[in-house]
């Protein structure tokens, strides 16, 4: 069971109400005479002589309110009742004394926060009054602290949950990102695959594709959004003949409008969700050019999705250094004077002149 200023509370939250009056006095008859007038309360009533004494019982029991002559002989009741709250500072504290004076009262205010303060003799109503005053106070501080308990406990069991939910979500969206991963990586490694290439195609455009972004200025998560996206730019070869996509010559203008098809097949493949949306321009609009001459769409200069644009030249780049059906590999050199003779027309100049620096550092890296 919870504990709160002394009273025990059960697991449902129900304060079991175990309320105590300290009455401390250096005058006995003063005593029997609070006792007998207070006799049949619904509180325990303690009393004692030596304020040393309450002060011991304070530390044992749970004291609801206390009632404490002023002029005592080891102890004025000032001191006691500021020593009290040290020990029990939810206990209620009345004063009850006969040499009343303005600094006393002062005192037992600034120094003790007496609750009130009454002075002897004392009327039985006036007393009880004040007494009921003073433990609907004292019911109202531990049921308080009662509700500040279990709202504190409620907040601690639902930060537990929250975590062990969080926790979960996090691993749970680890796994979904591998399968999402995993999942664009095969569909464009057999989308590649009818294109007698081992896959490694559209691994190396996802690499040098994001090289040129980070070389742009992107930030790394967008950087690495376009290169994973940029995996899927021809998913849409999935729907064209192989006859088409292995022939070694020219393709017939019939076949090459078949083969300009795959854009548009990617496009459509990569669906309608907004996760895909950046895959969805790079599939469509990846051979545009910069003159409008590309297709599907005829689109020119900035009008062509920027993310289509550096894929276009990591494409572009990949695909002539690499050996294709209709074409050995290039060599490296001519490579790059032919991206150079593309740059304006072709492919975006600020993107050829990006993916350049990356080569050139590279190069600077290799030969350090």
């Amino acid at each position: 069971m919870l504990n709160f200023a002394g009273h025990n509370v059960t697991p449902a939250g129900t304060v079991v109400m175990e309320p105590k009056l300290l009455l401390v006095d250096d005058d006995e008859q003063v005593l029997k005479s609070l006792k007998r007038m207070l006799r049949g309360r619904d509180y325990e009533i303690i009393a004692v002589t030596s304020a040393a004494e309450a002060l011991e019982l304070a530390r044992r029991h749970d004291i609801g309110v206390v009632i404490s002559d002023q002029m005592m002989p080891e102890m004025d009741g000032v001191t006691f009742l500021e020593r009290l709250g040290r020990i029990s500072p939810d206990t209620v504290k009345l004063m009850l004394t006969g040499y009343a004076s303005f600094q006393n009262a002062l005192d037992a205010i600034n120094r003790c926060h007496v609750f009130e303060y009454l002075q002897k003799p004392w009327t039985a109503e006036g007393l009880s009054q004040a007494l009921e005053r003073a433990f609907r106070h004292w019911r109202l501080v531990v049921e308080n602290k009662r509700l500040n308990a279990i709202t504190q406990e409620q907040n601690d069991a639902l930060k537990r949950l929250n975590a062990e939910l969080e926790k979960r979500v996090r691993s749970r969206t680890r796994q979904l990102a591998e399968a999402v991963r995993e999942g664009v990586l095969m569909l464009a490694q057999a989308a590649e695959a009818k294109d007698d290439d081992t896959g490694g195609h559209v691994l190396r455009i996802k690499r040098l594709t994001t090289a040129i972004a980070l070389e742009l200025g992107l930030d790394y998560e967008e950087a690495e959004r376009i290169g994973f996206f940029s995996m899927m730019h021809d998913v849409g070869k999935i729907h064209v003949p192989d006859r088409i996509l292995q022939k070694k010559g020219p393709l017939t203008p019939e076949e090459w409008k078949i083969m300009q098809s795959h854009t548009l097949a990617g496009e459509k493949i990569l669906g309608t969700t907004s996760f895909y949306a950046t895959a969805r321009k790079i599939a469509r609009s990846h051979h545009e050019k910069m003159d409008g001459s590309g297709y599907p769409d005829g689109l020119k200069g900035d009008r062509i999705p920027f993310e289509a644009r550096i894929v276009a030249v990591a494409d572009v780049y990949d695909a002539l250094g690499h050996e294709r059906p209709y074409k050995p590999a290039w060599p490296r050199q001519k490579v790059l004077t032919e991206m150079r003779r593309l740059s304006g027309w072709h492919l975006d100049p600020e993107i050829v002149s990006a993916w350049f620096e990356v080569l050139r550092r590279g190069e600077q890296l290799h030969g350090s």
